[in-house]
């Protein structure tokens, strides 16, 4: 028996497929029976989807192309990552990179100098 999952886009995107690993096609809308490839969403739709399994595992795969034409995708393990709700949020949160952190503690730094009357905030 398939999963029954739903995919929550959380921002605008001029075209959206979502794959079942499976079969590496489209998959459709439970609820409007509209396949989903290349269809633009608008933030906060939601899709209703079934998703097959071998040993209790599911693939799906979303690409989608944002409004200034760059093109992105996720890999979704079923059920690991799923919410308590059965929904997978599409983008998925990327993690802070070692750089990011590292810009992030020199603003810190220049701020407590500033607060404290050294130099003055970058």
């Amino acid at each position: 028996m398939p999963y029954k999952v739903d995919v929550y886009v959380a921002r605008t995107y001029a075209a959206v497929t979502v794959k079942d690993w499976l079969t590496n096609s489209p998959c459709v809308d439970t609820e409007t029976n509209q396949k989903i490839e290349n269809v633009p969403v608008d933030p906060s739709a939601t899709f209703h989807i079934s998703v097959g399994h071998k040993g209790r595992e599911g693939i799906v795969t979303i690409e989608a192309t944002d409004t200034k034409s760059q093109a992105s995708s996720d890999e979704y393990k079923i059920p690991v990552d799923l919410d308590a709700k059965g929904t997978i949020t599409f983008p998925k949160e990327k993690a802070a990179s070692q750089s990011d952190l590292h810009k992030l503690g020199q603003d810190v730094q220049a701020l407590k100098q500033s607060i404290q009357g050294g130099a003055p905030p970058r």
